[in-house]
């Protein structure tokens, strides 16, 4: 990631998002096993994400959701917007071209996504 797609010419690159449109799937994204994990491997992580899909509950934010935003400002994280990761990713591996193949894969897993969880 970043990737090109030779089939489609006039997007210079794509990237991979994880699904947290809504606030349950933000939630079980972005819990404590899972910022550690990232964390252990050095990893990175784009979130896909509409605050206003039930984060705000009687006018304040879940305490679920404040309780591992605060979690996660404590790690030792880059914390930017995708602009500058995927700037960053270019700059220092370029742009991997995708195979139809591995398109086909990505495809597939999207739509068995939406089928499951049905958000975009």
């Amino acid at each position: 990631m970043p990737y090109h797609d030779s089939e489609r010419p006039y997007v210079a690159a794509w990237f991979s998002a994880t699904e947290g449109a809504q606030a349950p799937a933000f939630l079980k994204a972005v819990c404590e096993a899972n910022q550690d994990r990232l964390e252990e491997e050095g990893g990175l992580c784009i979130m896909y994400t509409h605050f206003g899909h039930g984060y705000v509950e009687n006018g304040k934010l879940k305490p679920d959701f404040v309780r591992l935003m605060q979690r996660l400002s404590k790690k030792n994280g880059w914390f930017v917007p995708v602009s500058t990761i995927l700037d960053f990713l270019c700059a220092h591996r370029g742009v991997h071209a995708i195979a139809p193949q591995q398109r086909r894969w990505l495809e597939w897993r999207w739509l068995i996504a939406k089928c499951f969880y049905g958000t975009s």
